[in-house]
């Protein structure tokens, strides 16, 4: 009887993985994740939040309090249709009878019913040009690693002493095929039957700047900067006068995404000393460019000092004054000087009265 009690809590574990399929589009590579944060006691779930995001995206949200699902993008109403976000909105409230599960097993032996804990669980995959390329599934308790499926050897691996106890549980043939079913059902298969609504998204194409920078020491570093794009695929590399090459030490700062759900992506080349930093391009492939775009490093900046310019420019600004201001001087001496000539009118002779 305690066995049954427990895979049908296990299987509860997995249909909530259908809850938050999401809209992805046609490009080379997408991921799909799903984030369970619950907060509880042995006796009790004080909390539970659900966050389902397609390539770092939010578009789903959940919480115990209101035991609503919540779009965070208007088109996920269209796109799930009110009946199956209804049917969703079912499964993670009975959700919540598996995390009380999960508590009061998972911590078994603590000795303060009351105290608080944190129980996390993370799910993903992803696809490449429609194939799946990775899938993840891992437990978390109070911060700390629990247990986690191993992709390549096909098996639960348990990360704490205390989830050894229940790993005969989780290589139960029966829980695997729960595992492998479901992801695939509703995490791949999911998102592949929802391609439908990916005009929903308008494309954009990146807004790319190429920039330098010249430290005193004569070093040059690189800089290529695409943002605004979607989706999410994107491509940036270095080439000096058209050919590939390792040219100095690259970095990158990964795809990241803009507040307004586009993805920003830098590229940085530090070049070794005495390498001038000509002829290098930024070369940049995406979907919604129809060719890869090439972009040009701007040429090393004018090394005339800034406070020489200042200079030149003052002088020519002082020489104007006193051009000005002799102008204006001679311009009264000559007035002056006209006035001096030409004296008072002179008055009529007096003639003496007889």
């Amino acid at each position: 009887m305690a066995s049954e009690k427990r895979e049908k809590s296990l299987f509860t574990w997995m249909l909530i993985l259908g809850c938050f399929a999401v809209r992805i589009t046609q490009a080379a590579y997408h991921s799909h994740d799903f984030h369970f944060t619950a907060i509880g006691t042995r006796r009790s779930l004080l909390s539970l939040t659900v966050i389902s995001s397609v390539d770092d995206v939010q578009l789903c949200y959940y919480n115990k309090q209101n035991q609503q699902v919540v779009m965070k993008k208007p088109w996920m109403y269209q796109a799930l249709g009110a009946k199956e976000i209804e049917q969703k909105q079912k499964k993670l409230i009975s959700l919540e009878k598996s995390f009380i599960w999960a508590f009061k097993n998972f911590i078994k032996n603590e000795t303060n019913s009351e105290k608080n804990h944190t129980l996390q669980v993370f799910v993903d995959c992803a696809l490449d040009k429609d194939i799946q390329v990775s899938k993840h599934f891992q437990f978390a308790l109070d911060g700390e690693d629990f247990c986690r499926l191993d992709e390549q050897l096909g098996h639960w691996v348990a990360m704490k002493p205390e989830a050894q106890r229940f790993k005969p549980l989780w290589d139960n043939a029966f829980w695997n095929k729960l595992v492998e079913h479901y992801v695939q059902e509703d995490c791949i298969d999911g998102m592949k039957k929802i391609l439908q609504y990916s005009s929903m998204r308008e494309n954009v194409p990146p807004d790319v700047t190429v920039s330098r920078h010249d430290a005193p020491d004569g070093r040059v570093t690189l800089f290529c900067r695409a943002t605004g794009f979607y989706p999410r695929s994107i491509m940036l590399h270095w080439e000096r006068d058209g050919a590939l090459g390792v040219w100095g030490q690259e970095s990158s700062s990964g795809t990241l995404p803009n507040a307004d759900a586009t993805f920003y992506l830098q590229v940085t080349l530090e070049l070794p000393l005495n390498d001038p930093g000509t002829g290098y391009t930024c070369v940049v492939e995406h979907r919604e460019l129809e060719t890869p775009g090439i972009f040009p490093v701007p040429g090393k900046p004018s090394t005339e000092r800034p406070w020489a310019m200042v200079l030149s420019i003052t002088a020519v600004i002082i020489l104007v004054l006193s051009c000005a201001g002799t102008f204006i001087t001679w311009k009264k001496r000559k007035t002056g000087m006209s006035s001096h000539l030409e004296g008072p009118s002179p008055s009529p002779p007096e003639i003496p009265l007889q």
